[in-house]
């Protein structure tokens, strides 16, 4: 499986050290608690399937991995996301998968190397270095990319949001079934600082629908479980 480049702890960065409050959650249909934890009820559609740093991964979840450059994705987002390429290449736009698929190994990996850094050039204790490590990594299990469903896009930093990639991804990416996974007006219900370039594909009548709706992943799966759908 394709590595975890150094830059990235893409799509991992927690708002400082605040943990996920899933307390009262504002939809359309009013405050709603959502429950968390290894127990909360997924939704039935798989490309809906919600990882973070409470909800893990789904037991006996599969990706059946594709390539695209060098990077790998589920095979469930490759037809759209090479059609998003191809479409942002006709517009002079380039887009290249920085980081994709990650498995539970491969975050685990992360995460011991973030604490023995901290370990060797900052003195800090193995506890330590693992909770102050834990402040901006997932622990295996708890990360998005081990769905398959998500890629990091391009130069994997904040400056990102300035480029005409991102512009064009803002105006585009739900024609394709993509939506921007972590926004600034959006940690609240993440938890997850502004991410502009971790984008999570949820298949495109769901993408348009939160754009609709203005709604992160959390929101909507509520607001759907609130409409009643399973």
């Amino acid at each position: 499986m394709a590595a975890e480049p150094d830059t990235a702890l893409a799509g991992d960065n927690r708002a400082g050290s605040q943990t996920l409050n899933r307390g009262a959650l504002q939809t359309a249909g009013g405050t709603a608690a959502v429950q968390a934890g290894a127990d909360f009820q997924q939704l039935s559609d798989p490309l809906l399937v919600l990882v973070n740093y409470e909800v893990p991964l789904p037991e006996g979840w599969q990706v059946t991995p594709n390539f695209i450059g060098e990077e790998t994705v589920d095979i469930r987002i490759y037809n759209d996301l090479n059609g998003m390429f191809l479409a942002a290449e006709n517009d002079g736009i380039t887009l290249w998968v920085a980081s994709g698929y990650r498995s539970v190994e491969d975050q685990e990996r992360i995460l011991n190397r973030e604490i023995q850094q901290h370990m060797e050039n900052d003195g800090m204790s193995e506890e330590e270095a693992r909770e102050y490590s834990l402040r901006t990594i997932n622990p295996p299990g708890y990360s998005e990319h081990h769905t398959g469903l998500v890629v990091d896009l391009n130069n994997v930093d904040d400056g990102f949001e300035e480029t005409e990639a991102y512009k064009w991804l803002k105006e585009h990416a739900a024609e394709y079934g993509f939506v921007q996974r972590y926004r600034a007006d959006k940690v609240e219900y993440t938890g997850i600082d502004n991410e502009s370039w971790h984008y999570r594909y949820v298949g495109k009548e769901h993408a348009q629908e939160m754009e609709r709706l203005d709604m992160c992943l959390e929101e909507y799966v509520q607001y759907l479980k609130d409409q009643g759908v399973q």
